[in-house]
C-alpha cells in the first residue's frame, strides 16, 4: 500500500507517517519505483499509534510500548506495566486538574474587595 493510500485510510497526513518513521515508530519502508510500499505490520502500528496518542503517551512511551508489544502481544505482555502506569499518571492529573477547577471556581465567586486578599484567603487554606 502507498503512502497517500495508508494516509487516507488512516486519516493520517503523509508527512506525519514520514515523521513516524524516521522515530523508528514503524519500520523503514521498501520502496517500489522510489515510493514506500508499506506493509501490514506498518499499518498495524500506525493504528497502534493512533490509538496510543489518544491515550496520552509521548512519541518516547509509544516506542517503548511498540517494542514491548514486538517482545510480548499477549494481553499479559511486558507492555501492560507501561500501560498501568500511565493510567495511574492520567488518574493523578485528574485529581490535580479538579483541585485547580475548584480553586478557579472559588475565585472566580469570590466577593473579596482586592485580588490581594482572595490570594491571602486561598493561601490560608479558606478557599
Amino acid at each position: 500500500m502507498k503512502i497517500g493510500d495508508v494516509s487516507r485510510q488512516l486519516g493520517i497526513p503523509a508527512s506525519t507517517i514520514r515523521y513516524y518513521e524516521r522515530e523508528g515508530l514503524i519500520d523503514r519502508q521498501s520502496r517500489v519505483s522510489g515510493r514506500r510500499e508499506f506493509n501490514a505490520q506498518a499499518v498495524f502500528a500506525l493504528r497502534f499509534v493512533q490509538l496510543a496518542q489518544a491515550a496520552g503517551f509521548s512519541i518516547h512511551e509509544m516506542k517503548s510500548l511498540l517494542q514491548r508489544y514486538d517482545q510480548d502481544p499477549s494481553p499479559s505482555g511486558m507492555w501492560r506495566s507501561l500501560t498501568e502506569a500511565k493510567r495511574q499518571s492520567v488518574r493523578g492529573q485528574i485529581k490535580d486538574l479538579r483541585r485547580m477547577n475548584r480553586i478557579l471556581g472559588k475565585l472566580l465567586d469570590c466577593d473579596c474587595e482586592t485580588l490581594n486578599e482572595c490570594v491571602e484567603i486561598a493561601l490560608e487554606g479558606k478557599i
